[in-house]
């Protein structure tokens, strides 16, 4: 029997099987795919979740391929781009990964590739995991498996969660790129929901879009294909004749289920002996950013189920007494404001460029926020001071935030 079995070898599970086994627990680590395996997105490394890597000790230069000392901010429809300084890595999560997984074996983990769960049932003292190859039988389990999925339900959790689509591709960058931002562009289209981006990594970059699924939805009505509309986004942006053989690049397109946070609670990521981390209990930020919270939540499901092993106290009530509560101070509370960042950005986007244009502070604040050197709640508290001292800017919000919870 093992102590643990962690479900999937993404960021989130292969942190919790290293912390794990790091603790002295018997950990076996299954990933679905053989790594190097690729997953979509734009893989970017943020402050938050470099200090995060450097505190466990799983930091390594290798796995950075660049580094971004400024961003730009476009706000497309409106002609208004504002620069601020923003450190953001770039990596692939072929390359990501895959070191996170290795380093998790190496602290003694088993690493089973190729060899992905599909069901599991919670006795009274142990979990079994069931996969095509075996079923392994543990006192708890931990399911990382990116995408909200049918697993938690067999444990009785249904994740809360909000659905955008990520679209992304690599190619070369243009020839005129200064390797020194990275790029966002909002506002694209009316009542678009989402931004592009241009990640870059040092001898090309990724190219994506992302937005709500209603979105996604609207936008197929008018594009037919989702090709169409990035191409239409690229042309509008300068790009499409600027990178040499764009279409073959852009035939490799690829999407998933971004599972954005909405309202999560603890209880909704645990149960009896189990618990959800990371994008399966839709850990993800307003920006798309989810390896922050998928190593932050590894780290302390491992430290919780460490903590209350030698106990046995692994029920639900003291999961969440633990887990919960260190997750819901960590995380939680950091994500709650998390759909108002989105929503003011999106909806009320006049007024957030007319406070970029009057406070330098709130320029200053947005690198922040991308780069993740500071809270999202910090992030939303100091910004309402700003507008505060525009009455008018903040009174002007209100009504467009409320008109849009109306609908």
């Amino acid at each position: 029997m093992y102590e643990a079995v962690v479900i999937g070898a993404g960021p989130a599970g292969s942190t919790a099987a290293y912390v794990l086994a790091k603790r002295g627990l018997k950990t076996l680590l299954l990933e679905k795919y053989k790594f190097p395996r690729h997953k979509s997105c734009a893989a970017g490394i943020s402050v938050y979740t470099k200090n995060l890597l450097k505190e466990l000790g799983l930091y390594s230069d290798k796995i950075i391929l660049h580094e971004t000392t400024k961003a730009k901010l476009t706000f497309v429809r409106y002609n208004k781009t504002y620069e601020m300084k923003s450190l953001i890595a770039t990596s692939t999560r072929e390359l990501f990964d895959e070191y996170l997984a290795k380093q998790a074996e190496r602290a003694g983990a088993e690493l089973h590739e190729e060899e992905p769960a599909y069901k599991i049932s919670v006795g009274k003292n142990y979990v079994e995991v069931y996969t095509k190859k075996s079923t392994y039988k543990c006192k708890a389990c931990i399911i990382a498996c990116g995408v909200p999925e049918k697993l938690s339900s067999y444990a009785g959790i249904k994740t809360v969660y909000g659905k955008a689509l990520a679209f992304e591709f690599d190619a070369p960058l243009s020839e005129d790129y200064d390797l020194d931002y990275t790029l966002f562009y909002y506002a694209l289209e009316k009542d678009y929901a989402g931004y592009f981006w241009i990640f870059p990594k040092k001898d090309f970059a990724n190219y994506g879009v992302g937005s709500w699924l209603n979105t996604i939805v609207q936008l197929k009505k008018k594009y037919g294909y989702l090709q169409k509309w990035v191409e239409a986004a690229m042309k509008t942006l300068g790009y499409w004749d600027k990178i040499p053989e764009v279409e073959k690049y852009l035939k490799e397109i690829r999407g998933a289920i971004v599972p954005v946070y909405t309202e999560a609670k603890p209880e909704n990521m645990i149960a009896d002996r189990v618990l959800v981390i990371g994008d399966s209990a839709g850990l993800v930020r307003h920006t798309g950013e989810g390896i922050c919270f998928a190593i932050e939540s590894g780290k302390l499901a491992a430290e919780a189920i460490a903590d209350l092993f030698e106990e046995d106290k692994l029920d639900k009530e003291s999961l969440i007494k633990y887990y919960g509560a260190k997750i819901e101070r960590n995380i939680l509370s950091e994500l709650k404001y998390t759909t108002r960042i989105a929503d003011a950005l999106t909806y009320c986007t006049g007024v957030v460029i007319d406070l970029l244009d009057k406070e330098p502070k709130a320029v200053e604040l947005l690198g922040k926020t991308l780069e993740h050197s500071i809270l999202d709640n910090v992030y939303y508290e100091e910004t309402k001071k700003l507008l505060k001292k525009h009455p008018f800017l903040l009174m002007k919000m209100l009504k467009m935030y409320l008109r849009r919870r109306k609908y």
